[in-house]
This record gives C-alpha cells, sequence and structure tokens, in this order.
C-alpha cells in the first residue's frame, strides 16, 4: 500500500506540475497574436496527451485501488471530492483545449476566444481541486 500511495502522490504533483506548465504557456502566449495562439493551441494539445492524461489517470486509477484498503472518514470524502473535481473538470478542459485547437487552425478566433474563457474557468477548477486534495492529503 505504501508503494501504491507514493505512486499516487507523485503522479499527482506530476499532473499539478503539467498544469502549472500550461498556464506558463498560456501566459507567455495568449494573445501575442495569430500565430502564437495557433502554438500555444498545439502545445497544450500536445502536452495533454504525453503528459496530463497519463497523469490524471494513473491518479484516478490508484486512487481507486488505494480506496480498497482504507476506511471512509469526512476527511477521506473530502480528499475524494477534490479529486473528482480536478478529474471531472480537467476532462472538460480536454474536451475544450481540442475544440480551441481545432478553432485556432481554421482561423475561427471568435470561436478560440470564447472556448479559451471557458477553458480558462474550468482551469481554475483543477488547479482547486488539486490543491485542495493535496492540501489535505499532506495535512493528514
Amino acid at each position: 500500500m505504501k508503494t501504491l500511495l507514493i505512486l499516487h502522490v507523485t503522479a499527482a504533483g506530476l499532473w499539478l506540475g503539467c498544469v502549472l506548465t500550461e498556464a506558463l504557456f498560456e501566459r507567455a502566449l495568449l494573445g501575442q497574436g495569430e500565430d502564437a495562439e495557433r502554438l500555444l493551441a498545439r502545445l497544450h494539445g500536445r502536452v495533454d496527451l504525453a503528459v496530463e492524461i497519463p497523469a490524471l489517470s494513473l491518479v484516478a486509477i490508484s486512487g481507486g485501488l488505494l480506496l480498497r484498503d482504507v476506511p471512509m472518514s469526512p476527511l477521506l470524502l473530502a480528499k475524494i471530492g477534490f479529486g473528482l473535481l480536478a478529474l471531472l473538470a480537467n476532462a472538460g478542459c480536454i474536451a475544450l483545449v481540442r475544440k480551441r485547437r481545432s478553432a485556432a487552425e481554421a482561423a475561427d478566433w471568435t470561436a478560440f476566444r470564447r472556448l479559451d474563457q471557458l477553458q480558462h474557468r474550468l482551469g481554475a477548477l483543477v488547479l482547486t481541486g488539486l490543491l485542495g486534495a493535496l492540501g489535505l492529503g499532506l495535512g493528514r
């Protein structure tokens, strides 16, 4: 169980690092012109596939496996709630990142802006969920 917990926390840290890296991409490239925003959409999509989706999948799987061996408590339910918030919001973000990339490739900048706003709102929920779950986990 200890190895599984270490894997779970490491994957959650990787996921958080990925989310923060993507936020840096957004800050650096958003609003810098169409070529930069097209590059941003491509980079974000690649990072989702190569790092974020595997990391959040590993967190979900390891978290589910960890639940087999621990008693339910209010603290554990809060951790699960924050984790599920992060997972579900991130799934929505991944869908929006893909749509935003398609809009950028089609030079549909009106759709790009609308999708970008939605993605950033969901991204804030991802970060809230991750920080909440990790914070409660560290304070156990």
